[in-house]
């Protein structure tokens, strides 16, 4: 019996040596790996007791799967918190877990270099059968442990404690562990294996490009100083390029040098070497061996030739402008619940984001795995990797293990081209002391990257110091708030006076940061712009299949039935979605128009659907397009090449003439020669109105040129319309466009068959009971506790939480409105074009108006102008509605047309097409109420 099972142990030695002779093949040459991906022993360590009770040293209960976690395992506590907050998880744990696999080890690994690699994971330690290995904190990048002295051909087990209590990693709400984002899960993912090599090992590989000699800097660390010293090594470099698929070999050379622990060495290109960028991506392997005698190891590296650099106050990739066009990464992957560590997965984020003219990633408070690096090189994106830190770095111990983690970092992902700036984390608030010796530190252990001091460092007004390259903020320093030093159009009520520009000043296509650059020598990157709250369509909750549940959108679903508002929140999705994709498209548009600004951070293109629920993207939390704005007229405003339009002001009277400087932002591979930009202003039937062309010899690459100025004399529009201002660059696919509207500089407005009053005395009562027709403008002093005030833009974010901040800090509340709902082809509109959603007219009438809460009307009533509530509330809120009460029919504006028709044609507009909508047979309201009801809603 015993022969049999020596017999059978020895089959499984040749199968094992046979996998490892292929995993050397599938690798790297002269090292071999076991995985170590399936199923593994496992149990929960609720009382924190393992280690004491030796757990590794004993079989385990249970099992999972890795790579996996608790929450892929269904494993851990049931959760029953619903909150409203973030995506929820069936199941949590917080704290250690052990992880336990018998492994047999074949005798080929005997005499060899033997270390334990974990891709990704938290808080770790490590046993060898009964002996203890080791212990890391680091969360971004691999765990790795030295088994070469302990490790023998035959059965062994290998037990990894996790352990993802936050309290070992005091770093704030991070997105690398939030459960608004990724969550906190407990477990092993991406890579795991057991990797043998020479005791002769490489250790690490750095190459550092310079463009200008066409010269890589290599540096070389070997792992082990003491038993090859004093002895010769052969050194081979190999440069390989990737040419259909296929490694073509274009340089090697052979040194002998003595044994060090580390080599500098040299290799200058013969011929041209192609450079990387978001425009190309060639990218080149360097292969090291390092040889003395039977003894030989290699280490393959990929890198870019490329130089991402500064000038002044712009960013520059191998001499030539760029602007970076940002989007936030916050690790939102619903399904798994953690960052994905293949590259297909991230190829297929980037190439999303590409498509909607994205060239630039920041990652929130994280650095995401070796794959999102791999990804991005072959996608040319320019990455921003943080640590993960948010807070106040107060104390010594926090600084010291984020420095520990920022040199892994570096280690680990600063070889690859896509990797060229990094940030100690994100609004960082105190210990900047200590912030600035860890990055000078970092930046003198590897200065390929560029460094910051944190994204938006005290909400922009802190003073960068000298060690910073670029600066990233929503505003520059200042001593106090004011729109001046803003570096985008929005902000929240808590932090800017109603919320900023977009809400405060009058629309125009002027807006500009130049200022705010003016004040730094430095590129500037405005921080996480836009944050415009788009309504959900609760369709999307099916989508959540995996580990995360939209239990909040279920929530917030309930409360809009609740509201008698069920049916509408695709519809509440397409007009929030459709007004936020014009203020993103604001946003980005006053970026590129500021001729030294280095670049901007959406927040988002994609939801964020944790920090109370912010939906603030375009697409959905999977990259998935919710429909309501194609990417093409996305691009328009975000591209390498930006036609751009300048005028004063989106409504104006038939009696001007419209003007419009036009822009080129050109931040293409090249010049543009002989740029020739037609234009046309055409109305809703496409009818031509004027039209004309305009050139200009050279656009210089990386500039903001003006091209010429249009005219249109606007007399021959009788009527009221919407017409809009077409751009397209000759030859090419580049557009743009522009809605602004002309209205009759005379408009009669009669009113003999209406009474217009902004009070609901006896008298008014009296006459609707009777049969008449009032049109009434309740005053804001009415209504002051029944509605909210007049709001432009969507919600910042989300209403809950900067409701608390404001609250906290006593400043004013946000309305926490979303835009407008009307229906276009109600006759109220016959004289006043409108789109089912805000647009840019509507700017004046809203902001003199109140949204008032109409919840205690019928279930199924709707006012003929809606304001979309945010989804925390859900009241169904209205600005223009109509009632029949007594004989009489009353239509309610909340709006204070009156007094501002004489400044604005719009809202005189708007009043004459509501009277005459009211004197015409169309002003029939369907729903009664009475005089006490209507009393109720003022």
């Amino acid at each position: 019996m015993k022969n049999v099972k020596h017999i059978i142990k020895n089959i499984c030695y040749v199968a094992l040596g046979l996998f490892l002779i292929a995993c050397e093949n599938s690798n790297q040459k002269f090292r071999t790996k076991l995985k170590l991906d399936g199923q593994w022993e496992f149990a929960l360590d609720t009382a924190n007791v393992g280690i004491k009770e030796k757990w590794f040293t004993k079989s385990l209960a249970d099992s999972v799967m890795l790579p996996g976690t608790t929450d892929t395992n269904q494993k851990g506590f049931i959760n029953k918190d619903t909150t409203t907050l973030h995506l929820n998880r069936p199941f949590t744990y917080e704290g250690a877990a052990w992880y336990r696999k018998k492994i047999v080890i074949p005798s080929n690994f005997k005499d060899k270099y033997v270390e334990l690699f974990l891709e990704r994971t938290k808080v770790t330690k490590v046993w060898l059968d009964s002996t203890y290995i080791g212990a890391s904190k680091l969360l971004q990048s691999a765990h790795k442990y030295n088994l070469t002295d302990l490790i023998k051909p035959g059965e062994h087990y290998i037990t990894v404690m996790v352990n993802n209590d936050l309290a070992l990693t005091p770093y704030g709400n991070v997105h690398i562990y939030s459960d608004d984002t990724q969550t906190n899960w407990n477990g092993i993912i991406g890579e795991m294996y057991l990797e043998t090599s020479s005791k002769l090992r490489v250790d690490k590989v750095k190459v550092f490009p310079d463009v200008t000699k066409k010269n890589v800097r290599v540096k070389v660390t070997m792992n082990n100083n003491d038993t090859f010293k004093g002895q010769n090594v052969q050194i081979t470099l190999t440069i390989k390029s990737t040419e259909d698929g296929e490694d073509k070999i274009i340089a090697s050379n052979t040194m002998e040098k003595p044994f060090a622990a580390e080599f500098s060495l040299d290799y200058n290109f013969e011929d041209e070497c192609n450079l990387w960028s978001e425009f190309n991506q060639p990218l080149y392997k360097l292969e090291v061996v390092v040889t003395h005698n039977e003894c030989k190891d290699v280490k393959t590296v990929t890198f870019g030739m490329r130089e991402f650099a500064t000038e002044a106050t712009k960013f520059t990739i191998n001499g030539a402008t760029t602007f970076l066009r940002g989007k936030h990464e916050a690790g939102v992957f619903p399904i798994t619940g953690y960052t994905p560590t293949d590259v297909d997965e991230w190829k297929r984020v980037y190439q999303i984001a590409k498509e909607y003219g994205i060239n630039h990633y920041r990652f929130h408070t994280y650095c995401p795995p070796e794959a999102a690096f791999t990804a991005a090189d072959e996608e040319g994106i320019y990455l921003q990797i943080e640590l993960p830190f948010w807070g106040g770095m107060d104390a010594d111990s926090v600084a010291t293990m984020q420095l520990e983690e920022g040199y892994a970092m570096l280690d680990a992902y600063a070889n690859h081209p896509s990797c060229v700036m990094v940030s100690p984390g994100n609004e960082i608030w105190s210990g900047h002391d200590r912030v600035e010796k860890n990055m000078i530190a970092l930046k003198k252990y590897d200065n390929r990257p560029l460094y910051t001091m944190g994204s938006n460092n005290n909400i922009g007004y802190l003073e960068p110091r000298s060690y910073v390259d670029y600066f990233v903020g929503s505003r520059t320093p200042s001593d106090g708030d004011t729109i001046k030093t803003h570096t985008r159009l929005t902000h929240a009520y808590a932090d800017s006076n109603e919320g900023g520009m977009l809400n405060s000043l009058q629309p125009s296509t002027k807006v500009n940061f130049d200022y705010p650059v003016s004040q730094l020598n430095m590129p500037i990157i405005s921080h996480e712009i836009g944050q415009y709250q788009i309504y959900p369509d609760y369709s999307e909750i099916e989508k959540y299949t995996g580990v995360l549940k939209a239990w909040n959108l279920e929530k917030f679903k309930q409360s809009l039935a609740r509201s008698g508002m069920a049916d509408m929140d695709s519809i509440f999705q397409k007009a929030s979605g459709a007004w936020s994709a014009l203020c993103y498209k604001a946003e980005m548009e006053a970026a590129l128009r500021t001729k030294g600004l280095g670049g901007f951070q959406l927040l988002d293109l994609q939801d964020f659907p944790g920090q109370g629920t912010a939906l603030v993207g375009v697409l959905d939390a999977f990259m998935d397009s919710k429909n309501v704005v194609t990417e093409k007229t996305w691009k328009q405003s975000c591209d390498e090449v930006v036609l751009l339009a300048e005028f004063d002001k989106f409504c104006w009277t038939n009696n001007e003439t419209f003007k419009a400087l036009l822009d080129i932002s050109n931040y293409a591979e090249s010049d543009l020669n002989k740029a020739q930009i037609n234009w046309s202003l055409t109305d809703s039937d496409n009818h031509s109105i004027a039209n004309g062309t305009i050139s200009k010899e050279n656009i210089t690459q990386g500039t903001l040129s003006t091209v010429g100025e249009v005219s249109a004399n606007l007399t021959s529009i009788s009527e009221a319309k919407e017409i809009t201002l077409n751009l397209s660059l000759e030859g090419s696919d580049y557009t743009n466009e522009y809605s602004i509207w002309v209205y009759p500089s005379t408009v009669n407005i009669s009113a003999e068959d209406v009474l217009v009053t902004d009070n609901l005395n006896t008298a008014t009562l009296q006459q609707l009971n009777n049969g008449a027709s009032v049109l009434f403008f309740p005053t804001t002093a009415m209504v002051t506790d029944k509605s909210f005030a007049g709001h432009f833009p969507p919600e910042f974010w989300n209403y809950g939480m900067f409701k608390s901040i404001s609250e906290n800090v006593k400043k004013p509340v946000s309305p926490g409105t979303l835009g407008l709902l009307t229906d276009p082809s109600h006759p109220i509109f016959k004289s006043f074009p409108t789109d089912f959603y805000t647009n840019w007219q509507w700017f004046n009438i809203i902001k003199e108006s109140n949204s008032l809460i109409l919840d205690s009307l019928p279930k199924d009533y709707k006012p003929i102008v809606q304001i979309i509530d945010n989804l925390e509330r859900n009241h169904k809120l209205g600005m223009i509605f109509e009632f029949k009460i007594g004989k009489g029919k009353l239509l309610v504006c909340t709006s204070q047309l009156n007094t501002i028709e004489d400044t604005h044609p719009e809202a005189k507009q708007l009043k004459a097409s509501i009277i005459n909508y009211m004197q015409s047979a169309d002003f029939n309201p369907k729903t009664s109420i009475s005089e006490l009801e209507l009393k109720q809603l003022f």
